[in-house]
Parts: C-alpha cells; sequence; structure tokens
C-alpha cells in the first residue's frame, strides 16, 4: 500500500520564491527626481517666447474688433440720420431751412446746427440712435467716462430747451457737404482728423509722438472710419480722403442733391472749438493779433442783431472770436460784450485767455442769438469807461441802425481822443465796398487793423 505526502508551503515562505527587492523600488514614490533649476528656466523661456508671439497677434485681434465695432455703430448712426432725412424732404439737421431750425434747436439755432451735440440731442433722432453709447467709439478711451454719465442723462438732452450732449461724450464728427442727394458724399467720421475740412484732412493716429487733440487712441495712423450718405461705413486710410483722396470727389460734383451748388467738405465737431461754416474762408486773425494786438486786455464787441442772421453772419463772428481768444494766451484778459439795441456783457470781470475761461464762456456765447436793431454806442461806452482796453475788437456786419455810421465812428473819436486805445475792426458781408465806407475808417483813425469776411457760401 503507497501513501502519498502533500506538502505544502506555509503562506509565509511564498515570499521567498522572489528574490528580495530594495526598498527603494518597492516605493517608487520615494525615488521621483523633481525639475532642476536650468529645466525650470527653460520652461520661462519657451512661454516668455510664445508669449512674445502671441501677444501682438491678440491685440491686433482686439484693435480689429474693436474698429469693426466702430464700423457697425458709424452705419447705425447713418442710418438715423437718413431716417430723419426722409422724414424732413430729404434734408439732413444743417439743411433745414432757417424756419425749420429753429423748430428743432430753438431760436439758437445759427450755432447749434453747427455742433454734433446738438444735432445727436435731437428728440427724433435720439430714437433712432436708442443710447448715448452708440457716439463712443471703442477705439475712443478719453471719451468713455463722459459718454457714460450721457447714457444715464440720454432721455433728457434737448436743444429747444439748450440742454445738449456733452461734446466729450461723442466720437464721431459729421460732414458739412453731406447729401443724400448724394449718396457717397461722406456723411460722418471718427474724430482723429488732422484739420476741419475734410478736403485736406488726413488720419492722425496715436502712434505717433506727439499726438493730437483730435486723435484717438488705438487707431493706427493713417487710418480711421467712415460712413457714407447711402448708409454705409468703412475703414480707411489717408488714400480715401484728402484732396487726391475718392472718396472726398463726390463732394466736388455740383449735380443733384439737396445742398445747392458744389458740395462742401467741411467737418463738424472735429474739435472742442466750433469750427467755421464750410464755404467761408476767415482770415487768419493770428498775425494780426500779433502784430496789431496792443497790450494785455482785449474787449470783444459782436454785433447780435437781426441782420447777423443773414448767411450766418452771427456764427462766423463767434468763430472769428474763439479763434482769436485761443491765440491770446493766458497772459493776456479778455471781456465780451454783445449788442443790438442795448449792451450785452458777459458776467463778471475781465478773465485770464485760459483754454479753462475759454470754455467757462462758451455755453453763454453759443445761446446768444441774432435778433432786435444795431446800435452799439451802449457797448463801445462802457468798454472804453469801465473795461479799461488796451485793444477793442468790433465785430459786426457795419449796418449801424443809428441814422448812419458816423455817430458810431464820431463817438469811438470822442472815447479815443488821447488815442490810447487801439481799435479793430472785422466786417461780415458780401460786399467789401460797404465795410471800406464804415468799418475801414474806424480801423484806420484809432491806429488798428481792418478785416473782411465774406459770408456768402456760394462765393
Amino acid at each position: 500500500m503507497s501513501t502519498t505526502v502533500l506538502c505544502t508551503w506555509p503562506w509565509h515562505v511564498k515570499a521567498f520564491q522572489y528574490p528580495l527587492m530594495p526598498l527603494t523600488q518597492r516605493n517608487p514614490s520615494n525615488n521621483r527626481r523633481g525639475f532642476t533649476l536650468i529645466e525650470l528656466l527653460v520652461v520661462i523661456a519657451i512661454l516668455g517666447v510664445l508669449a512674445a508671439l502671441l501677444l501682438p497677434v491678440l491685440g491686433r485681434a482686439k484693435a480689429k474688433a474693436r474698429r469693426v465695432k466702430c464700423v457697425s455703430q458709424l452705419g447705425q448712426v447713418a442710418t438715423a440720420l437718413i431716417a430723419f432725412s426722409n422724414e424732413n424732404g430729404g434734408r439732413l439737421p444743417w439743411q433745414l431751412t432757417p424756419l425749420t431750425q429753429r423748430d428743432f434747436f430753438g431760436p439758437q439755432s445759427d450755432d447749434f446746427t453747427g455742433h454734433p451735440a446738438a444735432i445727436y440731442s435731437l428728440p427724433t433722432l435720439r430714437t433712432g440712435l436708442g443710447s448715448a453709447e452708440i457716439l463712443w467709439s471703442p477705439c475712443d478711451a478719453e471719451r468713455e467716462a463722459a459718454n457714460e454719465a450721457a447714457r444715464a442723462d440720454w432721455a433728457r438732452y434737448d436743444p429747444t430747451i439748450g440742454r445738449i450732449l456733452p461734446h466729450k461724450a461723442i466720437s464721431y464728427v459729421l460732414i458739412h457737404g453731406a447729401d443724400t442727394g448724394r449718396p457717397t458724399t461722406v456723411l460722418g467720421a471718427t474724430r482723429n482728423l488732422s484739420t476741419c475740412d475734410l478736403g485736406t484732412a488726413r488720419w492722425s493716429g496715436a502712434d505717433e509722438k506727439r499726438v493730437l487733440p483730435e486723435a484717438m487712441s488705438g487707431l493706427n495712423k493713417g487710418q480711421g472710419q467712415l460712413m457714407a450718405a447711402d448708409g454705409s461705413a468703412r475703414q480707411s486710410d489717408d488714400a480715401d480722403i484728402g484732396a487726391a483722396g475718392k472718396i472726398v470727389l463726390a463732394h466736388r460734383e455740383s449735380a443733384g442733391g439737396v445742398t445747392v451748388g458744389r458740395a462742401a467738405t467741411g467737418v463738424l465737431g472735429c474739435s472742442a472749438t466750433p469750427q467755421p461754416v464750410v464755404g467761408v474762408k476767415i482770415p487768419n486773425l493770428f498775425p494780426k493779433i500779433a502784430e496789431n494786438g496792443k497790450g494785455t486786455r482785449y474787449v470783444f464787441i459782436l454785433d447780435c442783431s437781426g441782420s447777423m442772421r443773414i448767411d450766418k453772419r452771427l456764427q462766423l463772428a463767434k468763430h472769428a472770436l474763439y479763434r482769436t481768444l485761443e491765440k491770446l494766451g493766458p497772459k493776456k484778459e479778455f471781456f465780451i460784450y454783445f449788442y443790438h439795441g442795448a449792451s450785452l456783457p458777459m458776467d463778471g470781470e475781465p478773465l485770464s485767455a485760459t483754454q479753462d475761461n475759454i470754455a467757462r464762456i462758451k455755453p453763454w456765447v453759443n445761446a446768444i442769438p441774432a435778433a432786435g436793431g444795431t446800435d452799439p454806442r451802449g457797448a463801445l461806452r462802457e468798454a472804453f469807461g469801465e473795461k479799461q482796453p488796451d485793444t477793442i475788437w468790433l465785430m459786426t456786419d457795419g449796418i449801424f441802425k443809428v441814422g448812419n455810421d458816423l455817430p458810431v465812428r464820431r463817438l469811438i473819436t470822442d472815447l479815443n481822443k488821447d488815442k490810447k486805445v487801439r481799435v479793430n475792426t472785422v466786417g461780415f458781408g458780401r460786399k467789401l465796398a460797404d465795410m471800406d465806407k464804415s468799418l475801414a475808417p474806424i480801423a484806420s483813425e484809432n491806429d488798428g487793423s481792418f478785416e473782411f469776411i465774406n459770408s456768402n457760401l456760394d462765393e
């Protein structure tokens, strides 16, 4: 009888079936090696290179997106203006008849129609725009804060009560010669234009060493956005605008449209200073100030009689005033009188010709309408007697309603017997001969200069 013996290994013997392993191998987590300093520096360098490559691409993409949005907004603005035109006999706000302008803009329409801030404030136009936000370009960081405030007060803007949008809330200018009857004429643009005449304009980019006040941040040199009278909007460069620019050519045509004669290229609102009426060349008064200005105190006496409504003469006179004030500088003082049948002095005492003080008096100046008779004698007596001027500028159309011109001329001679005050005159009208008989003698007899500004837009 055979016997079978079953042998079994104890459980603890199994461990000896395999060779013993080092402790470090049995616990791999204890053997992991970290990155060396060199490896970390290499990785950081690679990331830096990638960032350097990607960031400009991302920056260009963001800039492109901002410009695309700007183009879209300009298209919406164009649509709103065209809708206004369709409801008003094909006329844009600056093409309305004087009576209709007063309906939309109030009695101060002679001035407000030249301000995009007033045009954009029209209740009928605001409806089409929707919000003030549409008037702020994402390329224009300088206007963002003012625009945000304008959005909150959007429903209350109305030029008939003197409440117009703040200029600094708006990124888009308007072109005086735009005409829906000429669909390719330029209707508006971003405000980074180098001049206030589209025919000679270039784009002023924010990448210039000395950024112009009109330049917008985020736009490259030689670039901007335009909208046309057909409602289209597009990006453009310097080749599009200026005397040789294809886009401007439509403004040179005389056929068709609502505007009579050659369409103009003047820009409404390209800077904080109201711009001259298109078609009227205001003589450069700057050299005259340096040449004929005397002393440190300047008094300006402006005609605001009813005849100054003709050809927007009052508006021209105000533009000439602003341009002159801006050239004086802070070391000079100024005081302003308007007159019709009575004297209308500004409040307070003479002010230093700083930018802040000039901006301070603009709302009052802009609100003065053209109405009433033409008698400067009260303003002249006050100016000579109270303000002790060194130089006086008399701005008028030269049509004095005091019998004839002699009473005014004789009064100035009497008030200025010692010739201590220099009297310069500026005439606004259509005939130089009329001014030669009235204003020119006043200037020559008082050691001053005489300038004539032709207010006829067709000449």
